[in-house]
């Protein structure tokens, strides 16, 4: 894990990604530290983590300060050899890498968090990114922000009609009860309403390097 900065983050990469049979975790982490060396020298790099699930998937977190320059970031990392390195140790064919711009103003990657909530869905037709966004506060605001667990949240976009739900907090089953709470009130039920649930995918992360 490294921080580079306190910068306000205005995009972030989620790629998982299993490793290929026979890599080691240590081989793994080793790979995420050579590649985080070459991170933390990186124009707009706020910061980098891998996180796992319990379905033994891992992924890389990586806040920059703008969606334009994650893009540029994702292409020329692959000319560095400890890039190279590190995607030796995973299998390519279950990468899926997603671009979220942060729909949040003024966005700090917390300090001490060991769990991320990550879900993606399709807006239903009839719902906008400005809906989106005043139900996200209304959520945090409310709710999100009672617990001691909680530490971030934000909404993103990934295309048109794309989105996602982000919170971040200290511990995996805390941040994984307060997700589901949101069955429990209003503002969790009307971004329910808002989603296509046919094309949502919701997990949770763990911190690991």
């Amino acid at each position: 894990m490294i921080r580079v900065n306190r910068n306000f983050a205005g995009a972030m990469e989620f790629t998982s990604f299993k490793k290929k049979e026979g890599v080691s975790d240590d081989e793994l982490f080793q790979g995420v530290n050579k590649l985080e060396s070459v991170l933390a020298k990186q124009s707009g790099v706020i910061f980098h983590c891998l996180v796992r699930n319990l379905a033994n998937s891992y992924a890389n977190v990586l806040f920059v300060d703008d969606p334009a320059r994650l893009e540029v970031l994702t292409k020329e990392l692959f000319d560095y050899p400890e890039a190279q390195e590190f995607l030796a140790l995973i299998d390519m064919g279950s990468v899926q890498m997603k671009l979220h711009r942060i729909l949040k103003k003024d966005f700090v990657v917390p300090e001490g968090f060991a769990c991320v909530e990550h879900g993606t869905f399709r807006l239903k037709e009839g719902f906008g990114i400005d809906e989106l966004i005043n139900v996200s506060n209304a959520i945090e605001e409310h709710y999100l922000n009672k617990f001691e667990n909680h530490l971030g949240h934000f909404v993103g976009q990934l295309d048109k009609d794309l989105v996602s739900e982000i919170s971040i907090g200290k511990t995996y089953a805390k941040t994984k009860q307060e997700c589901y709470g949101y069955y429990d009130i209003e503002s969790g039920q009307a971004l329910m309403s808002m989603a296509d649930l046919e094309s949502m995918n919701l997990d949770f992360w763990y911190l690991m390097a």
